[in-house]
């Protein structure tokens, strides 16, 4: 039982523990701690500063120079030196677990990950875990760093990833975004690629996707252009509009601003305040107003003025008087009033006609 337990990982509190053998080892700033331990001193404390082990930011290389007095360039020959003592290393059966570790949450994510994206998997909120995985990084042999380009946001990938494959999903996937005027769900998006010639399967085509500086998923899990405004909404109007439309009725001014921070359109840190949703929609033709602080969009039939311009609207289309549950049926389809406002505006400002039809006068 003792020997089956050491060959297990366990996770507890975010804190993988990596087994082998007799050796063990809590997460990569613990297996960090235990290779460090043949570093001299001056090395260990430099790892340390560089990746913010102590729970600190991590130093650029720079303040690290002044420091100890020496230069950037001996800074990194330094850390060099570091990352080959432990490349040295790579047999030892806390290396090997975790580089598969590292190498599994790459190969999971279609062999090609984000770096936001691989540190939340494997670091998650634990600045000191990022800064271990960062240093490991540098170590393992079979992923590589991938700088950013035009096309793609700065990711890690396994070492045979074939970019020739992720291009041409990626043209396919550019060219279905900018045919398309409004953000596409997954299923639309997929079934589109597929008719296109998409030759790989829907978990690797959203897998690539997610490394993309050009198609971009927003909160509510559709995908466009990155800069669509459907997809990056800049300022409190397209914010609104998307929170709106993604609802799919009227929304109360306030609720709009609590939805717009709920699903992250807004900067970290910042909140929405309700009074400066109300003012930008309200001066906008997109927003219709149709209730007490309730904002529908103009493109859903919805229609600004008073209930008693609504009405006259409504009784207008028609060549032969209404009965009055037609025209409130009528209001109701373009705003959201109470059922008697419209009544009481019905009988003070339209004439009536027998015993229930009513007409303008």
């Amino acid at each position: 039982m003792a020997n089956a337990k050491s060959k297990t990982s366990a996770t507890r509190k975010g804190t993988q523990t990596v087994s082998s053998g007799h050796s063990e080892t809590k997460s990569f700033s613990g297996a960090l701690k235990s290779f460090s331990e043949s570093f001299i001193p001056r090395t260990n404390d430099i790892v340390q500063a560089r990746f913010g082990l102590s729970g600190s930011k991590p130093k650029t290389l720079e303040e690290i120079g002044k420091t100890y007095g020496i230069t950037r360039e001996r800074v990194r020959q330094i850390l060099a030196g570091a990352f080959t003592a432990v490349k040295q290393r790579r047999e030892d059966p806390i290396f090997v677990a975790l580089s598969e570790r590292i190498e599994t949450a790459v190969k999971e994510r279609s062999g090609i990950v984000s770096v936001d994206d691989l540190f939340k998997a494997l670091a998650s909120d634990s600045k000191t875990e990022a800064g271990a995985l960062s240093f490991f990084l540098e170590c393992v042999k079979n992923v590589k760093d991938e700088r950013e380009t035009k096309d793609r946001v700065r990711s890690y990938s396994i070492a045979s990833f074939s970019f020739e494959s992720w291009e041409a999903v990626h043209d396919i996937a550019v060219a279905i975004a900018k045919e398309t005027e409004n953000a596409l769900s997954e299923d639309e998006f997929f079934m589109k690629a597929k008719k296109k010639g998409l030759s790989v399967d829907r978990d690797t085509f959203f897998g690539y996707l997610a490394v993309s500086s050009l198609i971009r998923r927003n909160p509510f899990g559709r995908w466009g252009l990155t800069e669509s405004s459907e997809i990056t909404p800049r300022g409190t109007r397209e914010k609104a509009y998307l929170v709106l439309k993604m609802h799919g009725s009227p929304m109360h001014f306030k609720d709009i601003a609590k939805r717009i921070d709920q699903t992250g359109l807004q900067k970290r840190g910042r909140s929405t305040h309700p009074q400066t949703v109300h003012n930008e929609l309200i001066k906008d033709n997109k927003f219709v107003l149709v209730g007490r602080g309730l904002y529908a969009l103009s493109e859903w039939g919805f229609e600004k003025g008073t209930v008693r311009e609504v009405i006259d609207a409504v009784l207008r289309k028609e060549t032969v008087p209404m009965s009055r549950e037609e025209v409130i049926a009528e209001v109701f389809r373009v705003r959201t009033v109470k059922r008697s406002t419209i009544v009481i505006n019905l009988n003070a400002f339209f004439g009536k006609v027998g015993k229930d039809r009513y007409t303008v006068k």
